[in-house]
């Protein structure tokens, strides 16, 4: 009897330690709502008289998220996402009033830790991707408008003492994937697979060195509308497939030079073959940052970004190809709508960029920058073409204002304005002054 007992008794105390060698697994979860205004004019063609000219609009995303962890180095996560959209302007019969887009997987993964016990981590299945600063690769989906940004990628990561290495292998398909309601739109203009080799290194407590390579090939899409229309967020617009091939090979520091100033460089060289021409382009990015201080916090910036762009007198292709930096890096107005007119949604190259900027933190709970950008482009490109000059190379003046604020952790926004004054690049009937203007309320749990 009381041998029994004493095994009763060990069975008891050897239970909790059981329990904790195989813990149950963890759920985790949460909701975000994005609300937006959306107020622009001109953006698209710099030409008053376009009856689609003026735009006002608003967005509703909504993004639900679970994770669960059967164990400590295996993962499974998703994330639903839903926007709609009411168009107030333009008005015109081609244009619907509300437009409800797909409810669709954006995020759906799995991630293994250390798999049979290797210095690696595995993700595999739509994800988010950002890379250095994103000048290269963050937005896989640019057609939506920042609705979505997802790769569907395998991404292996390997870190040892100060050097961590990315390598991803991608394929982007053109129109949408794991949608519930069946729906369908264009996030990208042609079949897209890649790969990309991304080394980090930490020299010392206050930089980073980047090194990378790059490797993109397009496929033109086919089964979609004809003329190389696209459909998106309730309009049909037109933006051609790439076909061919990119190379990209570059490198980037950050660093804190001293307690007040800060530095950051990228460049890239491009080789490849895009649409029919052998293609060579070079990029560089960046920009010191120096802080004042004071009550405000506050810091100045001076920045500048070359873009190669394609000389018409040769049969090559010189302009640079941003790959998966097609997102609103520097401005939400000139990049993602007038760069329309030229190449393609977001799809900004062949430019000179001087930018003067200052922030400061106005409030324990906001944030306020002002931003000048002097942009010009390096070739004329478009000479020729109606509305483009044969010679001047003056894009213009871009002043940008940005009100951040973030009350908690579960309430944030900001309140955005650009103004954007033409330069002799472009001629009539190009050359009208445009706006854009948005308030932004973000509620997450």
């Amino acid at each position: 009897m009381k041998s029994e007992r004493a095994r009763l008794i060990g069975v008891l105390l050897l239970a909790p330690l059981a329990a904790a060698a195989e813990p149950a697994p963890t759920w985790t979860g949460g909701l975000d709502l994005r609300l937006r205004e959306v107020a622009i004019d001109n953006a698209n063609a710099l030409d008053d008289s376009s009856s689609t000219a003026e735009r006002h609009f608003q967005r509703y995303r909504l993004r639900a998220w679970g994770q669960v962890q059967p164990e400590q180095s295996f993962l499974v996560n998703g994330r639903l996402m839903w926007e709609g959209r009411h168009y107030d302007k333009p008005d015109v019969n081609s244009y619907e009033t509300w437009y409800s887009g797909a409810v669709m997987f954006d995020n759906l993964y799995v991630q293994a830790d250390r798999p049979g016990g290797l210095p690696l981590k595995l993700k595999l299945g739509r994800q988010d991707i950002v890379l250095g600063n994103g000048w290269l690769m963050l937005d896989g989906t640019p057609l939506d408008g920042s609705r979505t940004l997802y790769f569907d990628a395998l991404r292996v990561t390997w870190a040892s003492g100060l050097n961590t290495l990315d390598a991803i292998l991608l394929k982007q398909n053109p129109r949408t994937r794991l949608t519930l309601d069946g729906e369908t739109e264009d996030q990208t203009e042609q079949t897209e697979k890649g790969l990309a080799l991304y080394l980090r290194h930490k020299y010392g407590a206050d930089t980073d060195l980047d090194g990378y390579w790059f490797y993109k090939h397009n496929d033109p899409a086919t089964g979609q509308a004809a003329g190389g229309m696209r459909l998106n967020n309730g309009f049909y617009f037109p933006s051609a497939s790439d076909d061919g091939h990119v190379n990209a090979l570059g490198g980037r520091i950050e660093t804190q030079y001293s307690p007040t100033w800060k530095l950051r460089a990228e460049l890239a060289a491009q080789w490849g073959r895009r649409n029919g021409a052998d293609m060579e382009g070079f990029g560089f990015n960046g920009r010191a940052t120096h802080a004042l201080g004071g009550a405000w916090n506050d810091r100045v910036h001076v920045g500048y970004e070359f873009l190669s762009g394609d000389d018409p007198d040769t049969g090559r292709n010189e302009a640079f190809d941003p790959l998966w930096g097609r997102w609103p890096q520097w401005s939400e107005l000139y990049g993602p709508y007038t760069y329309g007119m030229e190449t393609r949604t977001g799809e900004t190259t062949n430019l000179h960029r001087l930018n003067l900027g200052w922030a400061a933190q106005v409030h324990p709970k906001a944030e306020l920058s002002l931003d000048y950008h002097a942009l010009f482009a390096d070739q004329n490109t478009k000479r020729g073409t109606a509305g483009f000059s044969d010679s001047d190379k003056f894009r213009g003046h871009l002043v940008t204002a940005w009100l951040r604020a973030k009350l908690d952790k579960h309430v944030s926004g900001h309140l955005l304005a650009e103004y954007f004054l033409p330069g002799d690049y472009y001629e009539a009937p190009k050359g009208d002054n445009a706006y854009f203007l948005r308030a932004e309320l973000n509620l997450s749990y």
